[in-house]
């Protein structure tokens, strides 16, 4: 099977994902470290809820009264803020396409063109296609060698429909041999992959394999939207954004840990607030009967102890705020693999958690117990 008939059963079960930029975005994207290659953009969470990554995503950036397009993948989404979402995207490579509203002339079925037309309509950021409309749209793309070759390229960044040649495989199992010889094992992740722009290098290849510390030690360091001030020994950092000041305390192998069962633990001294967020790391499991992939979490005496952890004193005083909820406690769960500066990951309050586990959601193919980045991810 080629990689475009590959691609076409993807985006039936992951469609294809229709990205408008505002004027003169490309201009400043391409003036950024990574450019077109790889970069991120902040959205409110509605903006990218009726999307399946990672897929393929079609880009319409528009300079002045001209406007130039491109093919890509989204790899993933993840909440940043209390209302926003980070989408990255990567590898984009230019098509020869003037504009999304000049596909419709692309199309040859008048049902296709009646649904690319509604879908075009009114104004968005990112909009997913139906699964047909998406076959039809690469098809109709790829019938342009130039347009071929660019979503080819651009297809080859979705994991599982990466088609590997000769040469990258003996690249790779070079790279694999001169583990060894260091005395590291061929099945060894790395902890970062950072390889030059554009670069074809088997490298590319390696995923990076997360230690829940250095996640921790990373999100004590960066909080999107705020700037570090001051970073202590003891393990409080503190940040400030305008007139809000955010302190984090790491309590992870600390005493905090013993007292509350948590790795962080944030306080926004403007608002008043507290969260405090315990880590765990999903691990990649292939179902051997329908041969799927899943990230897990398989619950644990430690989580149990955790759990029972998680009490807040007694409040003596009268409550005399608004808050929704008092309990501050929520875990974050992040796989394992990724190119080790992004994970994909999880965060759900500690009560969302004991209503996971006690649900048939929770329950495995044998029946056990599990924390499912898939059953997460749909819910």
């Amino acid at each position: 099977m080629s990689l475009l008939e590959k691609l076409a059963q993807w985006v039936e079960r992951k469609p294809l994902v229709l990205l408008r930029f505002e004027d003169g975005f490309e201009q400043d994207l391409r003036e950024s470290r990574r450019g077109i290659h790889r970069f991120t953009v902040a959205k409110p969470h509605g903006a990218f809820h009726e999307l399946k990554l990672p897929t393929l995503c079609l880009a319409e950036m528009p300079e002045g009264v001209t406007r130039k397009c491109y093919v890509g993948v989204v790899i993933s989404k993840s909440a940043v803020t209390t209302f926003d979402s980070r989408l990255t995207v990567v590898k984009l490579q230019a098509l020869n396409l003037s504009s999304f509203d000049s596909l419709q002339t692309k199309v040859v079925e008048p049902t296709f063109k009646t649904a690319l037309k509604q879908r075009l309509a009114g104004g968005y950021f990112a909009r997913a296609l139906s699964p047909k409309l998406s076959v039809a749209i690469v098809k109709a793309l790829t019938a342009d060698p130039e347009n071929r070759k660019a979503i080819e390229l651009a297809a080859f960044n979705i994991p599982k429909l990466r088609q590997v040649s000769t040469s990258e495989w003996e690249q790779l199992d070079a790279i694999k041999t001169a583990m060894a010889a260091f005395g590291l094992s061929k099945t060894d992740f790395p902890e970062l992959v950072e390889v030059p722009d554009g670069s074809d290098s088997a490298l590319n290849y390696l995923c990076s394999h997360a230690l829940e510390d250095y996640v921790i030690a990373k999100d004590a360091s960066v909080v999107p939207g705020f700037q570090l001030l001051e970073k202590h020994v003891t393990g409080r950092a503190v940040f400030q954004k305008k007139d809000e000041q955010l302190v984090v305390y790491t309590a992870n192998k600390g005493p905090l840990e013993t007292m509350f069962g948590v790795d962080l633990i944030y306080v926004n001294e403007t608002l008043g607030n507290t969260v405090m967020v315990q880590y765990k790391m999903l691990e990649a499991h292939t179902d051997p009967v329908t041969v799927k992939t899943d990230w897990i979490f398989r619950p644990d005496d430690q989580l149990k102890d955790e759990v029972a952890r998680m009490k807040l004193p007694p409040i003596t005083g009268k409550v005399d705020d608004y808050r929704l909820h008092r309990s501050p406690f929520f875990f974050k769960f992040v796989q394992r693999k990724g190119d080790g500066e992004s994970h994909k990951s999880f965060i759900i309050s500690l009560d969302h958690l004991n209503q996971f586990l006690n649900s048939s959601k929770s329950k495995g193919p044998k029946g056990c117990v599990r924390v499912s980045s898939e059953v997460l991810d749909g819910a």
